[in-house]
């Protein structure tokens, strides 16, 4: 099938990125989906049996929402718009870094119905009328096509519309103090035990501010605890005030 400048060019830029702004994401977005509408791609291309997972940063004090964890315990769901995920899972963990500030990474796991997957990246790339449309492309248009023939399938990217839900959040990711500060905090502080310490992390090829992430029983328990919290505290107010409404 033909391939329009106009939906590589679209998809290009939704690799590229948009630096964390809002807007430019919501634009390219909508670029992307007029795009493909207007190609009519084969729904082999918008098809995915695979389960897909999504790190997503979660702000607790999250300006645009109030939170994201309160709608994610009272609703049981964040919507997320159109977003890149992965059917690759280790890929999913290690994108970007595990922690930002006021932030905790969360990582979401999907089995997409057909009505939410926008686009299939994999499924593109293994189309050989696809990748001589990509070459054609880069070869006339190298500077708009850069991130579209760099990037190709190698995040294993299903661009979904689906919503983030709390059932599906599998694992908590994050980062350990570094190793000044965990010596600290375990009152280590001569050169000899602080050397000790290091040479049992060596040994157990585990080390301070390596990337981690809870087990899917551990994150579960953990999110259970702190929404039974939320709720306990703040459930009955909100049951109140949704009565009183109706």
């Amino acid at each position: 099938m033909a391939f329009s400048d106009r939906f590589l060019s679209a998809l290009n830029k939704w690799q590229k990125g948009w630096q964390e702004k809002a807007c430019k994401r919501l634009e390219i977005a909508n670029e992307l989906e007029s795009s493909i509408a207007e190609t009519g791609l084969s729904q082999d291309f918008r098809n995915c049996d695979k389960t897909c997972y999504r790190k997503r940063f979660l702000v607790p004090n999250n300006p645009t929402n109030g939170g994201d964890l309160g709608p994610l315990f009272i609703n049981g769901s964040l919507p997320e718009g159109v977003a890149s995920w992965s059917s690759d899972k280790r890929f999913a963990q290690d994108f970007k870094d595990p922690t930002r500030e006021g932030t905790f990474a969360a990582i979401f796991s999907h089995i997409p119905d057909p009505s939410e997957v926008l686009l299939n990246i994999p499924a593109l790339w293994e189309d050989s009328s696809f990748q001589t449309a990509v070459k054609r492309f880069h070869d006339g248009n190298r500077e708009n096509a850069d991130a579209l023939f760099r990037m190709r399938s190698r995040q294993s990217e299903v661009i979904l519309r689906a919503d983030l839900k709390y059932e599906e959040l599998v694992h908590i990711c994050g980062r350990s103090s570094p190793f000044d500060t965990l010596c600290e905090l375990c009152g280590l502080h001569s050169e000899e035990e602080q050397d000790r310490l290091w040479s049992k992390f060596v040994e157990a090829n585990s080390f301070p501010e390596e990337a981690f992430s809870l087990s899917t029983t551990a994150t579960r328990a953990a999110m259970d605890r702190a929404r039974a919290s939320f709720l306990d505290k703040h459930g009955s107010t909100i049951q109140t005030v949704i009565a009183q409404r109706g």
